[in-house]
């Protein structure tokens, strides 16, 4: 009896001495609060370079194996070039000794950075990522990937208020986009017609949660301070095709509506308007078509074959979207050239080429006009309306602006290549390669060091045309460039 009394007491005494043990070193609760970006105008999203015993930023691999992934952070980019890593204000709970490294040294790994609006950045395809990690002692270490472990199989998503750097996940069933519903590549130039911003507050038309395939309808996210109030606009017997803003406090919309009898969607593109933030929803005349010019809805119809535009009134205490004023006959259009309008554009003109010819629609004066495509002029590859072309010398470059009649040509400034000692000359990329999101030419090449590093060649601002070195302090010495993001 006396010895079963003592070995439940050893039990217990074990098992309080094993609830107190995980109480203070247990898995640790991560939370990222704050993306510290006060003060910063360029963020480049980056990774480290190649050298044998570097540890650079890790993730562990989505198919749970051991093996860390290399992937790339986000850097602030200074005047003079210089790479400093984005820190973030994180909450961890648990995690014992590990708590304080993970709150100090934890970072987010990105895919690609869009703006929406001036208020709001989307980070999108987001992954945890620790610097050093294989340096940790035990058992600091294996808290640290069992943080990162959490994330290691799906991407987040964070929405970033600029003016603070509040970060806020952004999950499907918060509004966002499905992924299929985007271009991610690198020469996507926006995500209009899929997330827009009025008033401060985002509007995502997204069907990544819909009971019927290919349904999207339209949530709003509301800033509430500390947090996004989320709430979905509209009935799911409508589907949104594209959502366009109005800076009066609306969106243009598309619509189908769904005919529960035949479990199909009927028409197509019914053109009506949402009044914000209220949410009501009023038909438009069928037999325009709208589209956003800098945030505002303008109608595209036609009069006896004559393709004409008129601004639309709103009323959102009367319940209308109307017809207003003729803005203007559409001059050398005919009605099939309006299909090739962008739903929404944030210029004065919006340009396309077919058949050799280049097309430029001028909404200041709502007429078309064709030409062929001017020398150096490639048949695709624009951004904004713009392509950027290398000599076949890679002593200058051709700035293809498609509002432009002909190529300027910027001749290259190599002198801090030429002047770079830490660079084997022999190790430089042949060939330039055009970076649309960070609006320049990059080369990699290797330093006499051993490390992999990026030669960029920017092809606006201050820098158009002077090759950069793109360096960062010795502890994220070769850093490689891969995406810029202008911030202001």
């Amino acid at each position: 009896m006396k010895r079963s009394f003592l070995y439940a007491l050893a039990v217990i005494v074990v098992a309080i001495g094993m609830a107190s043990c995980d109480g203070i070193g247990g898995k640790a609760d991560v939370k990222f609060r704050k993306m510290n970006i006060d003060g910063v105008n360029t963020l480049a999203l980056a990774s480290r370079g190649q050298k044998a015993g570097n540890n650079a930023p890790a993730r562990l691999r989505a198919d749970g194996g051991d093996e860390l992934v290399e992937d790339g952070i986000a850097y602030s980019v200074s005047e003079d070039g210089t790479l400093v890593e984005i820190t973030y204000a994180i909450d961890c709970s648990g995690g014992g000794d590990a708590k304080n490294l993970i709150k100090a040294n934890l970072r987010l790994s990105m895919q690609y950075v869009y703006a929406i609006g001036d208020d709001w950045l989307w980070l999108y395809g987001c992954n945890y990522v620790y610097p050093d990690l294989d340096e940790l002692p035990e058992p600091a270490k294996s808290k640290v990937k069992e943080a990162i472990a959490e994330h290691s199989d799906y991407h987040d998503n964070f929405l970033v208020r600029r003016r603070d750097g509040a970060l806020f996940e952004w999950d499907g069933r918060d509004g966002r986009p499905f992924y299929g519903n985007v271009k991610w590549d690198a020469a996507q130039t926006d995500i209009y017609g899929i997330v827009e911003s009025i008033g401060g507050e985002i509007y995502a038309n997204s069907d990544y949660h819909m009971p019927r395939v290919g349904q999207r309808i339209v949530y709003r996210l509301k800033d509430e301070g500390n947090q996004l109030s989320v709430t979905t606009m509209h009935s799911e017997n409508l589907l949104t095709e594209v959502i366009m803003p109005d800076k009066r406090g609306a969106l243009g919309m598309r619509l189908l509506y769904y005919n529960t009898q035949h479990d199909i969607y009927e028409g197509n593109g019914i053109p009506g308007v949402m009044f914000v933030p209220s949410g009501k929803i009023v038909a438009f005349d069928e037999n325009y078509r709208l589209i956003s010019v800098n945030e505002t809805l303008y109608a595209l119809g036609h009069i006896e074959g004559q393709p004409v535009a008129y601004s639309v009134t709103l009323s959102e205490s009367e319940g209308k979207a109307v017809l207003g004023e003729k803005v203007a006959d559409i001059q050398g259009a005919s009605i099939y050239d309006l299909a090739n309008l962008p739903d929404v554009s944030r210029n004065s003109k919006a340009t396309w080429m077919l058949g050799g010819m280049k097309y430029v629609f001028d909404f200041n004066n709502w007429s078309l006009s064709a030409d062929p495509l001017p020398a150096y002029y490639p048949n695709e590859g624009y951004y904004q309306g713009i392509a950027y072309v290398m000599g076949n010398d890679q002593q200058a470059f051709y700035i293809c602006d498609l509002s432009k009649s002909e190529a300027e040509q910027v001749t290259i400034d190599y002198s801090e290549l030429n002047a770079e000692s830490s660079i084997v000359k022999s190790t430089i990329s042949a060939n330039w390669t055009y970076v649309p999101r960070a609006q320049a030419f990059r080369k990699s090449a290797m330093t006499i060091d051993g490390y992999e590093t990026t030669i960029v060649l920017p092809v606006t601002g201050e820098n158009k045309g002077k090759v950069r070195i793109y360096k960062a302090g010795d502890t994220t010495a070769g850093t490689v460039i891969s995406v810029m993001v202008r911030l202001n």
